[in-house]
């Protein structure tokens, strides 16, 4: 079954490993994909502390292992430091 999105931001990374990071319409969810659309992880946690998010407008990632998520709900940009995958 394929993932389908509708994402309200994406942002895929540099380099010679690209990997796509996309929001969805559900507040709190981001996903890191393959550039084939391979789910290697979500985050899905909506609320207002850390690591948690408010409809997530943009997304940026200078790297595969760093992402910063800005929020409509919460006002703010978080920046995530993600453990390299192997």
């Amino acid at each position: 079954m394929a993932l389908v999105l509708s994402p309200p931001s994406a942002s895929i990374t540099t380099g010679p490993h690209q990997v796509l990071f996309a929001s969805d319409g559900h507040p709190g969810r981001i996903y890191k994909l393959t550039l084939d659309s391979k789910v290697l992880g979500m985050f899905d946690a909506s609320g207002h502390g850390p690591g948690q998010f408010g409809w997530i407008h943009e997304l940026a990632c200078p790297s595969e292992n760093i992402l910063y998520a800005a929020e409509l709900l919460n006002w703010r940009v978080q920046r995530l430091t993600l453990e390299p995958t192997q």
